[in-house]
């Protein structure tokens, strides 16, 4: 499968989670510095009930902590804006794949010329949500919202790293309103199952090198790279080192997608850089696939 494919797939859902025996968990860290500390999760963003319940780890420390730390609050929704593309998938399409994009549709209940006349980029989106969604993943079940639902009950604060409107622009301002994602998408449509199958058993045994080796890869265009996840790591970190984000003397659940916790310039490695330590506190293990 070609390594943009790869990337995106793990972008939205890298990501998805599932239940975890005792001998193997999704990887969690502790980040501290003088009195700053950080429980540090990598999330998925769709999953299912089997997910549940979390490590116990995870939840008894949200219930003490200062407040839940998340990419983007997904409650603050309101006022998205949606800049007029210049194209539509359609244009962007060769015969073959305009095909191709017909036959991923009506397999998965959609209408294609829908599809055809939305940009590029919100095309491949939704091509990917449905085709999770037909596994058996969903975004209600994603980590994300679960403990969001869970600090809101505690009223315990939730911090948004960035803006939902950010994300919606780091799409909607791609090349051609995202063409090389549908493209990618659609020509490697057949092998994206199972890519995803492979992602989740690594997330299962929190097998990181293998959620390495699918969200970044010296073949991914170095533009996309920063995009994506080396700017946004850096930004992150940034705020998280910042007694003006969160105080010196706190304690917070830190949430984000697993992509951002592996490979180059990771969140955990410029943490580092900053001065904190950081600890792996989750047992992980090998998992028997690979990309």
């Amino acid at each position: 499968m070609k390594p943009f494919t790869r990337f995106f797939i793990g972008l939205l859902s890298l990501f998805l989670f599932i239940s975890h025996g005792s001998s193997a968990e999704p990887l969690y860290w502790k980040a501290q510095k003088e009195g700053k500390e950080l429980l540090i999760l990598g999330s998925v963003h769709v999953g299912d009930k089997s997910m549940y319940p979390l490590p116990s780890a995870i939840i008894d420390y949200l219930k003490q902590s200062d407040g839940l730390i998340v990419e983007a609050d997904i409650r603050q929704a309101e006022n998205l804006q949606y800049p007029k593309a210049e194209y539509t998938s359609e244009q962007v399409l060769s015969p073959l794949l305009k095909k191709k994009l017909v036959e991923a549709s009506q397999s998965l209940n959609l209408n294609p010329q829908s599809l055809f006349m939305s940009p590029p980029w919100a095309s491949a989106l939704t091509l990917q949500m449905k085709q999770f969604e037909s596994m058996g993943y969903q975004t209600q079940y994603g980590i994300d919202s679960f403990l969001i639902e869970q600090a809101t009950q505690s009223n315990i604060p939730v911090l948004g790293l960035e803006s939902l409107q950010f994300q919606i622009d780091l799409l909607t301002k791609l090349p051609n309103d995202g063409e090389d994602l549908l493209i990618s998408g659609l020509e490697e449509w057949d092998e994206a199952v199972n890519t995803t199958h492979c992602m989740i058993t690594s997330w299962k045994k929190g097998d990181g090198q293998n959620l390495a080796a699918l969200g970044v890869s010296s073949e991914i265009s170095p533009e996309l790279s920063e995009r994506f996840v080396y700017s946004r790591n850096h930004d992150w970190v940034e705020q998280l080192n910042s007694e003006h984000f969160i105080a010196d003397k706190s304690k917070h659940l830190l949430v984000v997608g697993s992509l951002h916790t592996v490979g180059e310039q990771n969140l955990l490695t410029l943490l580092k850089d900053k001065g904190f330590k950081v600890t792996q506190l989750s047992n992980s293990s090998k998992a028997d696939c690979s990309f």
